[in-house]
């Protein structure tokens, strides 16, 4: 499948690939090349903890920098240093919803293909803008906007209150607001939710109290995959094993997982066994509806 993807396609896939990927490639690379941290940080000019914090997704390089690493580490390319993705590896990590846009994009002619890929462009942009705090990039105008809701809404007309549900991908084994437990991948339902954020790609169940009163237990969390969050912001936490559902934290120079009951204390985190699965937006309870 790698090979049949022409190069706007191939593109539109790296932009899928999970951050996580950085992450685990630079601690690998550097590794290999016998090097540690701190020299790494030295050659860049920046901090060892901004080094291990790429290397644990807590944070991630801009593209220059990786372009340098590269040359640091004896790589030729970033696709060398991502591991040279196989035809069974990318069709095992395209999404549903990522299969559905690659078929939509091979049905539209030059043009067409041209306009997405210009929109995804600046739509890109704008994301990484906010995230490293800049003024966010205009992607459309106020018509444009008002056109698309308007198209949306045409198509949601006549339907029922079921017909217009969504249907979600919610890992059933929990994640725990309280203690930790583990995520596993391959138990995941198919549920009809209302209606769910901009950005959301899967939903997980909550155990546990801890972050009342946002989050409450039995909730359905809606998640955005990213690679690292910003302090003050509440996501999901793969640590020493466990999933977490906390909010990230930072004081006197270290990171901690943070819970919004005052009943639990904060998680240090103080291993490299950590990565952010990603960014909570929401949350919704089928008994909400019931009542």
């Amino acid at each position: 499948m790698l090979k049949s993807l022409d190069i706007s396609e191939k593109v539109l896939y790296h932009s899928f690939m999970e951050r996580i990927q950085i992450a685990e490639a630079l601690k690998k690379a550097r590794s290999n090349a016998g090097m540690k941290c701190k020299e790494v940080a030295a050659i860049l000019g920046n901090s060892e903890k901004t080094v291990s914090a790429w290397e644990n997704c807590i944070g991630q390089p801009d593209t220059a920098t990786l372009f340098r690493l590269c040359e640091i580490y004896k790589i030729s390319s970033i696709d060398e240093l991502l591991g040279h993705i196989s035809e069974s590896n990318l069709v095992n990590t395209l999404r549903v919803e990522e299969k559905d846009l690659i078929g939509i994009y091979r049905q539209l002619n030059t043009n067409s293909k041209q306009i997405i890929m210009t929109l995804a462009q600046l739509e890109l942009s704008h994301v990484q803008a906010v995230q490293q705090g800049e003024t966010p990039i205009k992607i459309l105008t106020k018509k444009a906007k008002q056109q698309m809701e308007a198209a949306i809404e045409f198509r949601l007309k006549g339907k029922s209150r079921a017909e217009k549900r969504e249907f979600l991908k919610v890992y059933n084994q929990s994640s725990a607001a309280g203690y930790g437990n583990y995520i596993d991948d391959s138990s995941f339902e198919m549920v009809a939710v209302p209606s769910y954020p901009h950005g959301t790609e899967f939903g997980i169940r909550i155990q546990g109290d801890s972050m009342l009163p946002k989050i409450c237990d039995r909730d359905i969390v809606f998640v955005k995959r990213q690679a690292s969050l910003e302090a003050g912001e509440i996501g999901i936490f793969i640590y020493d094993g466990d999933a977490y559902c906390k909010q990230l934290g930072y004081k006197d120079g270290t990171y901690y997982l943070h819970s919004l009951n005052s009943r639990y204390k904060d998680i240090p985190i103080l291993s490299d066994s950590i990565y952010t699965v990603g960014k909570v937006l929401d949350r919704y309870n089928e008994e909400d509806e019931e009542e």
